[in-house]
């Protein structure tokens, strides 16, 4: 491995380590889940942007898990906890698949696909977990919350990727 590659390598450790500490202290910090669901995904794109998919699939397998540590995540939406992963990991390979696409096309369908696996998924999960119709408008809201926090998610983090892409340039 070559220098500028360890050092490449040593950054992307890093940004992750930040990022998931981030991650959790938003979790941990009890913001609105609006609020917290816009940061967490800028998060997950700017990571795809700038380190690559292998650092972005890491953070989209733990931010799941550190608000189920954190207690953000409602004891209800633990089955739901594997498809918000996919969706999650789903959203940053659409991104990538769609990078030479306008923005509206960027935007809408990574952050649709992401929902429709959300909600079609933990429905089947929370059916077979938990047969309860209060279960079943929880994950309705969530389902809702996570298309309208990808979205701009989605912008913030492209934006930010961009910018500091620019600056080390």
């Amino acid at each position: 491995m070559d220098k500028n590659q360890n050092k490449n390598r040593i950054r992307n450790i890093t940004l992750n380590g930040i990022m998931l500490a981030v991650i959790m202290a938003l979790q941990a910090a009890n913001l609105p889940n609006l609020v917290t669901g816009v940061i967490v995904n800028s998060i997950l794109v700017f990571v795809s942007s700038f380190s690559g998919m292998k650092s972005a699939v890491l953070l989209c397998l733990l931010s799941p898990f550190c608000g189920f540590l954190t207690g953000h995540v409602p004891v209800l939406m633990y089955p739901v906890l594997p498809m918000i992963v996919l969706g999650n990991i789903i959203l940053v390979l659409l991104l990538f698949k769609l990078r030479e696409k306008s923005m509206v096309t960027r935007l809408l369908i990574p952050a649709l696909t992401k929902a429709v696996i959300i909600g079609a998924g933990g429905f089947a999960l929370v059916n077979i977990f938990l047969p309860d119709k209060i279960a079943n408008f929880l994950l309705f809201s969530v389902l809702g919350i996570q298309f309208f926090t990808a979205v701009p998610g989605v912008f913030l983090g492209l934006k930010l990727a961009e910018k500091c892409k620019k600056s080390l340039n």
